[in-house]
C-alpha cells in the first residue's frame, strides 16, 4: 500500500493511494469513507454479496501515526480494505473513487508523518565516508546521528525556504531511505528488529550554511570553520543546525508498506536537480542496516509508531547548488526505487515566512496554538522539543553557543528512571532550563521563556567506552549526546516564573545519595535569550519546548554498583525548586 498524509478542507487527513480505473491519475481515499460506500453498497439487495470492511474497534484515528499505533492487526485489516476498493473501482464501480476521496495533485500532500517525535539522521553510513580516507584507521560500528524538529519535515510540492543567508555561499542536498517505526517497542532484539517497520518512504536531506557562517572571521566559506575552531561539538552545531533548519527535510511523498519492498537493500537511488541526474546510488552500500540501527536505538530509548529513522546518503554527501544557481529558481528530486520520487522547489526567501503560511504543516499547526499564559498549562509529556546547550560554562569557548537537540522522552518528571542494560557508570549533573512560551522566530526577546526551572541529567558512560580508538572525532564526541538519550534521563522540575528574568546568581545543589557539590547560574557564558535567539535564527521553537543551558562543574560520576540497588538524586536551584528521581537498573539486568 502506499499511504499517505494530507490536507483537505483545512484539515490534516490520510488514506491509501489508488490509481484510477478511469483515468489512470493517483487518488487517495479514506478509509472510513471506503468502509460507508461499501456498506451503502451492500444494502441495496440486489448487489450481490458485497463486502463491509471491519473498522478498527475505536473507529478510524485521524492521523496517519495514530493508526499505526493500533498494530499490524489494524494494518493488515486496511489492506484488506485498500484492495477491496482497488478491485471493487475496476470491476464494479468506479464511482467508489471520486466518492471516497481526493485527486492527489489537489490536495496539499504532507509528509507521510508531518509531526515526526522522532526524526533521526544517520550521517556517515556508507563505504565512501572511509574508504578514501587515510586518516581512518578503524570504523566504530555504531550510528552516527542526529535528531531533527519537526519544522524541518514537508510534504512533496512543498517549498525548501532558504532565509537569511542560510543558502550562502551554497547549499547541499541528498537522496536518504528512510524508515517509519510501526509497533513500538523498547530492547528489540536484533532478529525482530524488521517487524517493527511499518514501511518506507524518501527524506531529502537538505543542508545550509547559516550556523557555519555565523563564526567570527567565517562569513562565506560555506561548510568549514576557521583555523583553530576543531571543537567537534560546534562542528556538530554548524553541520547539523544547518540540517535543523526549517523545511530541510522533505519526507514523502508517500508511506510505502514493507510488504510492498522486496529488499530494502536492493534500491537504486537518484538524486536529481531540475530533471538532470546529479548522482546514482544503491541502499545495498549501507555500513550499518535497519536491523542493527533499531536493535541499537532501542537498547536505550523507545521507539514508537511513527518514529522516522533516515540512513544517510548513500552517494555523493551534499551535493552543492551555489547560491546564483538557487536564487535563478531550482527544484530539488529525489528518488528510490519502488519506494517513490519527492519533488520540491527550493526557494530563498526575500521576508519572514508568516507562521500560518509555513510550508511546514507542523509549524502551521503550533502556530495555531495559544501561547502558554502559565506554568501550570505546561507538561512534560508536552514538551516536542529537548534542546541542549554544550560546553556553556567554559569562558574560553567560542562566542557561538553550541546546541543539540534530543527526543522528547530523553525528558521525564522524574520518580523512577529505568537505568538500561548496556549502561555502565553514569554522570549526573544539574542544569538551568527553560520552557518556551510561545511560537519563536528569530528572536530572543527574554519574554518568550514561560518559565524557569532546575534539571538533573543523567548521562550514560557506556557510549563513551564503545568507542575504540583510533576513533574519528564524531565518533568520540557523539557520547556526550548519545548518553542523555535514554528514556526520562533528563528529569524536570516543575518551571518558575521570573517575570524580572532575574536567573544568575542563584545557587545549584546536586546531591546523590550522600554526596553534594554545589555551583552557580553565573557560571554560564550564554543565557536563555541568546540561545533561544540563536536556536530561533533558523529553527522555529513550539510553545512548551524546553532548552537547557547545559552542564557545569556541578556534576557527579556514580558507577554501576551504586545505583544497583537503587540511588537517589536531587538537583535544586535556589528559589526556582528542586528536581529528584531514583535511578535503578532494569529489573534482571
Amino acid at each position: 500500500m502506499r499511504l499517505a498524509s494530507f490536507v483537505a478542507g483545512g484539515t490534516e487527513r490520510w488514506g491509501f493511494v489508488v490509481d484510477d480505473p478511469v483515468t489512470s491519475a493517483a487518488w487517495v481515499l479514506e478509509p472510513a469513507r471506503v468502509a460507508a460506500f461499501l456498506a451503502a453498497y451492500a444494502s441495496i439487495p440486489s448487489s450481490g454479496p458485497a463486502t463491509r470492511p471491519r473498522p478498527p474497534v475505536d473507529g478510524w484515528p485521524p492521523t496517519l501515526a495514530g493508526f499505526l499505533a493500533l498494530g499490524d492487526t489494524a494494518l493488515a485489516d486496511l489492506a484488506r480494505v485498500a484492495g477491496q476498493a482497488a478491485r471493487f473501482a475496476a470491476r464494479t464501480d468506479s464511482t467508489i473513487v471520486p466518492a471516497c476521496g481526493f485527486p492527489v495533485t489537489e490536495v496539499e500532500l504532507l509528509a507521510p508523518i508531518p509531526k515526526p517525535r522522532l526524526y533521526w539522521g544517520l550521517v556517515t553510513n556508507a563505504p565512501s565516508f572511509v574508504r578514501n580516507n587515510e586518516k581512518t584507521r578503524i570504523v566504530n560500528l555504531f550510528p552516527l546521528g542526529h535528531q531533527r524538529p519537526q519544522g524541518t519535515a514537508v510534504g512533496a510540492g512543498a517549498a525548501v525556504v532558504f532565509r537569511d543567508g542560510h543558502h550562502r555561499p551554497l547549499m547541499a542536498y541528498n537522496v536518504e531511505l528512510a524508515v517509519v517505526i510501526g509497533t513500538g517497542g523498547r530492547y528489540i532484539p536484533l532478529e525482530r528488529a524488521m517487524d517493527h517497520v511499518a514501511g518506507y518512504t524518501v527524506v531529502n536531506d537538505v543542508s545550509g550554511t547559516y550556523y557555519y557562517g555565523i563564526v567570527p572571521g567565517n562569513a562565506g566559506t560555506g561548510y568549514s570553520l576557521p583555523p583553530g575552531h576543531d571543537d567537534w561539538l560546534y562542528q556538530a552545531t554548524a553541520s547539523w543546525g544547518g540540517k535543523k533548519a526549517d523545511t530541510m527535510a522533505p519526507m514523502g511523498p508517500y508511506l510505502v508498506t514493507a510488504d510492498e519492498v522486496t529488499n530494502p537493500y536492493d534500491l537504486l537511488m537518484y538524486t536529481r536537480q531540475s530533471g538532470r541526474t546529479r548522482d546514482r546510488a544503491h541502499s545495498g552500500a549501507a555500513i550499518l542496516g535497519i536491523e542493527r540501527v533499531i536493535a541499537w536505538y532501542s537498547s536505550f530509548a523507545s521507539l514508537h509508531p511513527g518514529d522516522v529513522i533516515h540512513f544517510a546518503t548513500m552517494g555523493v554527501d551534499g551535493l552543492p547548488v551555489p547560491a546564483a544557481e538557487l536564487e535563478r529558481g531550482t527544484s530539488l528530486e529525489v528518488s528510490i526505487e519502488d519506494v517513490g520520487t519527492l519533488t520540491n522547489p527550493a526557494v530563498v526567501a526575500t521576508a519572514p515566512v508568516p507562521p500560518a503560511d509555513h510550508p511546514s504543516y507542523a509549524i502551521r499547526a503550533a502556530a495555531a496554538e495559544p501561547a502558554l499564559e502559565s506554568t501550570q498549562d505546561w507538561t512534560v509529556a508536552s514538551v516536542r522539543h529537548f534542546l541542549t546547550s554544550y560546553g556553556n560554562h567554559d569562558p574560553e569557548a567560542l562566542s557561538v553557543p553550541r546546541f543539540l537537540n534530543g527526543p522528547p522522552s530523553s525528558l521525564g518528571p522524574g520518580g523512577q528512571v529505568e537505568i538500561p542494560p548496556r549502561a555502565t557508570d553514569l554522570v549526573v549533573s544539574v542544569e538551568l532550563a527553560v520552557v518556551v512560551r510561545a511560537l519563536v522566530t528569530g528572536t530572543g526577546d527574554p519574554d518568550l521563556v514561560l518559565g524557569y526551572l532546575p534539571l538533573v541529567s543523567v548521562c550514560d558512560r557506556s557510549f563513551a567506552d564503545a568507542v575504540v580508538e583510533p576513533a574519528r572525532a564524531g565518533e568520540r564526541g557523539i557520547a556526550a549526546m548519545y548518553g542523555r538519550w535514554a528514556d526520562g534521563f533528563n528529569i524536570a522540575a516543575t518551571p518558575v516564573p521570573l517575570p524580572s528574568h532575574d536567573w544568575r546568581d542563584r545557587e545549584m545543589t546536586l546531591r546523590v545519595g550522600d554526596r553534594e557539590i554545589r555551583a552557580s547560574t553565573s557560571a554560564y557564558v550564554a543565557g536563555p535569550d541568546e540561545l533561544i535567539g540563536v536556536i530561533s535564527a533558523m529553527i522555529t521553537l513550539f510553545p512548551g519546548d524546553v532548552i537547557t543551558l547545559g552542564a557545569t562543574t556541578a556534576r557527579l560520576e556514580v558507577t554501576r554498583e551504586e545505583y544497583a540497588a537503587g540511588v537517589v538524586v536531587h538537583g535544586a536551584i535556589d528559589g526556582l525548586g528542586e528536581a529528584s528521581a531514583t535511578l535503578r537498573p532494569r529489573e534482571g539486568s
